[in-house]
């Protein structure tokens, strides 16, 4: 039994290991085609597992005291693990009172002047957007999605909206995530932050990442379906944790 509770915990804590790693990070894992609904499921399948793994440890620690005392710490890792996972899934899609601005009243002068005239560069105005949060950014918009925390714009989709100047994004300090796909770029030298952690150019012209070197701090980049050719230049971003290429000449 001890053995059985050893092997089981040690399986789940490795499963659990890469889908917080390699899981989450690389975006052609396979946990990242499973449809979210999935995760409560899969959390507690895990849960339930790591109970059975507890209960063959309980009834095999007389015979194999030091194999158990392993397999408790594997378990109890996991159920650490799992219970921070499972408490963040299910606080997840619901804002704090006071996390986000969902109108133009507290942002600040300075950032609405800016944004009006991105708004402007894109063919839109200041009414064609829809307050959001971080965790819904990403959903396709006929205007433009933003994400306004205590006054200040943190982050932006302008995907499918033709963009003539992207240095005017570089005018907003608190940006940190920006979504600019499909927006006909073949350059973006003009983009200047040293704030913006997540950023998607993705169904764009671009053919290298020389031009990215405005944004050194990005940890999280998604340049599929351009036309990159080299990987040269990717050494200028010591933070990135993710790079998507998919569709890439450099991929093929």
């Amino acid at each position: 039994m001890a053995l059985r509770g050893f092997l089981l915990s040690l399986a789940l804590t490795m499963i659990l290991g890469y889908s917080l790693t390699e899981g989450l990070t690389n975006p052609n894992s396979p946990l990242k085609k499973l449809p979210e609904w999935t995760a409560i499921p899969l959390l507690g399948g895990i849960f339930i597992l790591y109970l059975v793994a507890v209960w063959w440890t309980i009834q095999g620690f007389s015979q194999h005291k030091f194999l158990s005392i392993i397999s408790f710490g594997f378990c109890l890792t996991g159920l650490g693990v799992y219970a921070f996972v499972f408490t963040m899934e299910m606080g997840r899609g619901k804002a704090s009172p006071g996390q986000y601005d969902y109108d133009y009243s507290t942002l600040a002068p300075a950032e609405k002047t800016v944004l009006t005239k991105i708004a402007e560069s894109a063919n839109l105005s200041l009414s064609d957007a829809t307050f959001t949060e971080h965790w819904n950014l990403d959903v396709p918009d006929r205007g433009f999605r933003i994400c306004l925390q205590k006054g200040h714009v943190t982050a932006l989709n302008l995907s499918g909206h033709p963009l003539s100047d992207v240095s005017l994004l570089s005018q907003l300090p608190y940006l940190g995530e920006l979504f600019l796909k499909d927006c006909g770029l073949r350059n973006v030298s003009g983009l200047r932050s040293d704030k913006i952690d997540r950023l998607d150019l993705s169904n764009n012209q671009l053919t290298d990442v020389q031009s990215l070197t405005g944004v050194p701090n990005v940890r999280w980049l998604f340049l599929a379906n351009n036309q990159i050719t080299t990987l040269d230049g990717f050494e200028k971003f010591p933070q990135n944790i993710v790079k998507d290429l998919t569709g890439n000449p450099v991929v093929k």
